[in-house]
C-alpha cells in the first residue's frame, strides 16, 4: 500500500514538474499511449506511460547536454563525463524505443518543456560557468533518473516495462558514481 502511495506521489510531482502546458512532448505521448491501451481494453497504464515518456526525454536531454558539453566544455574530465553521457544514453534510448514498440507505448520525439528548458539554462553558459551548469544538472537528473527507474522496477504494470526499469539501473548507477566523483574533484579545487 505505502509502495502504491509512493507512486502515485511520484506520479503526480512529475506531471506538476512538466507543467500543465499541452504542448509539452512528454503529456502528449504518455496521453496518447493511455488513451490508445483504453481503447484496448487495458486499464492503469498511466504510470507505465507517462514513464516512458519521462525516460525517452530524459535520455534526449542528456544527449543533447552531452553532446553540447563536448563542444563547449573547458575540463578533460567534463568531456570525457560527457562521452560516456551520449554513447550510454543514445542506447538507453535505443533499448527503450524497442521496449516501447514492443508494448505499444508512445514515445515523444521531442524534449519535455522541462527538459528543454533546462538544456537552455546550462547552455546560455560558457567557459568554466558552462561545466558548473552542466556537472549539476547531469547529477540531479540522474538522481531523479535513479529514483524513477528503481520505482518502474518494482511497481511499473507492465512486465516490459519493469524489465526495462530494472536492467537500466545498474548503468545509472554507474553514471552517478561518476557525476558524484567528478562533483567531489571540482568542490575539492
Amino acid at each position: 500500500m505505502e509502495k502504491l502511495i509512493l507512486t502515485g506521489l511520484l506520479a503526480i510531482g512529475v506531471l506538476l514538474c512538466t507543467g500543465c502546458n499541452t504542448n509539452d512532448s512528454i503529456k502528449k505521448a504518455a496521453d496518447k499511449s493511455v488513451q490508445q491501451f483504453e481503447q484496448a481494453g487495458i486499464q492503469n497504464m498511466e504510470n507505465d506511460a507517462l514513464f516512458a515518456a519521462e525516460a525517452a526525454s530524459a535520455s534526449l536531454l542528456q544527449v543533447e547536454l552531452g553532446e553540447k558539453a563536448l563542444e563547449r566544455g573547458t575540463s578533460p574530465e567534463v568531456k570525457t563525463l560527457a562521452q560516456r553521457m551520449v554513447n550510454d544514453h543514445q542506447r538507453i534510448h535505443e533499448d527503450l524505443r524497442a521496449m516501447a514498440s514492443a508494448t505499444n507505448l508512445v514515445l515523444p520525439g521531442t524534449l519535455g518543456q522541462a527538459h528543454e528548458d533546462l538544456l537552455k539554462k546550462v547552455t546560455d553558459q560558457s567557459g568554466i560557468a558552462f561545466d558548473l551548469a552542466y556537472i549539476k544538472t547531469v547529477a540531479e537528473q540522474h538522481q531523479n533518473l535513479l529514483d524513477r527507474y528503481q520505482d518502474m522496477s518494482e511497481n511499473g504494470t507492465n512486465m516490459k516495462v519493469k524489465m526495462f526499469a530494472s536492467q537500466q539501473l545498474p548503468l545509472l548507477r554507474q553514471h552517478q558514481e561518476m557525476i558524484d566523483k567528478l562533483q567531489e574533484k571540482v568542490e575539492g579545487v
